[in-house]
């Protein structure tokens, strides 16, 4: 990509009913684990040092062992391959949260080509959408139907907020 960084949710494309490479490079001094939702991808490769284009001469293409999470070990590299047969927008991250929070994963959008998707469009937020941040101007007033302890109102409300954030970011990673 010739282009200049920037903050943004990382989409990347992925070809219905084809197979994807994804290298995880360990550069760290500890053990990544990395985790894909909604796939099973075959791990094919893995050695220590720096992944090159003639690392691919090592793979196991036979009988490469099914994951959704695996460990890349300090210093080293691990090659899977993915058979993108499940659409949908899929979340592929490390499974530790101090890097997870820093951004370290990406989204993989599987668009299937036959299915028609003219007729697709974003629903409305519900009305009970809390917003945060930048959008927190657009907050509306929340009837309150019940009555919690504080304890429970907390996890309540950080567990609502928490899938309102979900829904609005894949309904607009989907519809973008």
């Amino acid at each position: 990509m010739n282009r200049l960084p920037k903050v943004d949710t990382s989409v990347i494309n992925g070809t219905y009913k084809g197979f994807m490479e994804i290298i995880f490079q360990n550069n760290a001094t500890t053990v990544q684990s990395y985790h894909l939702d909604g796939y099973a991808f075959f791990v094919v490769g893995m050695d220590y040092g720096l992944w090159t284009d003639n690392s691919r001469g090592t793979y196991n293409k036979w009988d490469g062992v099914a994951r959704s999470t695996i460990q890349v070990f300090p210093g080293a590299w691990t090659a899977v391959l993915v058979f993108l047969d499940n659409a949908g927008i899929w979340n592929l991250r490390v499974e530790n949260l101090d890097s997870w929070y820093m951004g370290q994963e990406l989204y993989i959008s599987v668009v299937n080509p036959e299915e028609d998707h003219s007729d697709k469009t974003p629903l409305p937020l519900p009305d009970n959408t809390i917003f945060c941040g930048a959008l927190s101007s657009l907050q509306k007033e929340q009837s309150h139907r019940f009555q919690y302890s504080g304890a429970s109102q907390v996890g309540k409300t950080v567990s609502t907020a928490m899938i309102s954030m979900t829904w609005l970011a894949a309904t607009w990673l989907l519809y973008r």
